[in-house]
C-alpha cells in the first residue's frame, strides 16, 4: 500500500489561558449531514476518523505548531463527535461532527492562540491510498 501525507486545517472554538488549553475541532467529517472537504479537497469519513483518533490518542497525541519543529504540547482531551455519538447524548451539535479536541500547549504557542496569530488546528498525517466510502 502506498501512503500520502495529508493535512486538515479546522478553527479553534475557546483558548483558556487560566487552563492553557485551547479547544476546538481537529477533524471536521460532516457539515449539515454532508461529507467535509477542507481546502485542500481532503474529505475525512467518521469511521476513517474514529480509528485513527483512538490510535493517536493510545500512543502519540504530540501536539507542534505549524507541523514543524519540536513538541510544544499535547493533546489532553479528545471526543468524537460523530452523528451517532451526538444522537445518542442528545446533542445538537448545530451539524458539525467530527473530533473535538483541547490541546495543552507550551506558554509562547498559547499565547499565539490567544493572540489570533494561530486561529486553527492543523492535522497532519499518513494515509493509504484514497478509496471512495459511503456514508
Amino acid at each position: 500500500m502506498t501512503h500520502a501525507t495529508f493535512r486538515t486545517d479546522t478553527s479553534v472554538t475557546k483558548v483558556d489561558r487560566n487552563l492553557g488549553l485551547v479547544l476546538g475541532w481537529a477533524i471536521v467529517s460532516k457539515v449539515d449531514g454532508q461529507p467535509y472537504f477542507d481546502t485542500q479537497g481532503d474529505h475525512i469519513p467518521e469511521e476513517s476518523m474514529l480509528k485513527a483518533s483512538t490510535e493517536f490518542m493510545q500512543s502519540a497525541r504530540t501536539a507542534k505548531a505549524m507541523h514543524s519543529g519540536e513538541q510544544r504540547g499535547s493533546i489532553v482531551f479528545a471526543w468524537p463527535m460523530t452523528e451517532e455519538i451526538a444522537k445518542a447524548y442528545g446533542i445538537d451539535t448545530g451539524g458539525k461532527y467530527g473530533l473535538m479536541v483541547a490541546a495543552k500547549f507550551d506558554d509562547d504557542t498559547l499565547a499565539k492562540f490567544a493572540d489570533g496569530s494561530y486561529t486553527g488546528f492543523s492535522i497532519g498525517g499518513l494515509r493509504g491510498e484514497d478509496e471512495e466510502v459511503e456514508e
